[in-house]
């Protein structure tokens, strides 16, 4: 859906699970493992970019365990 154009943007990735190789995984389990897969991955990249717009390294928490409650 995204490659007709729909946005306007011309930086659109698209990434089709089925092109890429799970070693060990079985066809019948790919289809419920491959969201969880894509969803770490995306989470990841928007974390990278976060930590680059915000200065805060995210492996540090600000209020994590810091007060009893």
């Amino acid at each position: 859906f995204l490659n007709r154009g729909v946005t306007g943007d011309t930086d659109i990735n698209i990434i089709d699970t089925a092109e890429f190789a799970i070693p060990g995984l079985d066809d019948e389990f790919r289809v419920i493992v491959s969201p969880w897969i894509l969803s770490s991955l995306i989470t990841d990249r928007l974390a990278a970019y976060y930590e680059t717009v915000t200065k805060h390294n995210l492996n540090y928490r600000r209020y994590y365990h810091q007060f009893d409650y």
